[in-house]
């Protein structure tokens, strides 16, 4: 399943990563690297995928499509 996601970071150097879908609801999530705030939403919409019975998806994993955003002006 693929899963578009919005990546920003942050001129305090956090990573932001939003994604929002009918099947997997609203999710956003933060962390000090781009390669943990990434892995934090792959793992999170992993586990709404596998148990949301919702989503209608058995045995599929998620990959994340990530879209990379400007950080919000001060």
């Amino acid at each position: 399943m693929k899963a578009p996601c919005t990546l920003t970071h942050l001129r305090n150097g956090i990573w932001l990563v939003h994604h929002t879908s009918p099947a997997l609801g609203t999710v956003g999530v933060s962390a000090n690297t781009r390669e943990e705030a990434l892995t934090k939403m792959q793992n999170e919409l992993q586990y709404r995928l596998e148990l949301c019975p919702c989503s209608g998806v058995s045995g599929d994993s998620v990959v994340l499509q990530v879209m990379e955003d400007s950080p919000p002006a001060k």
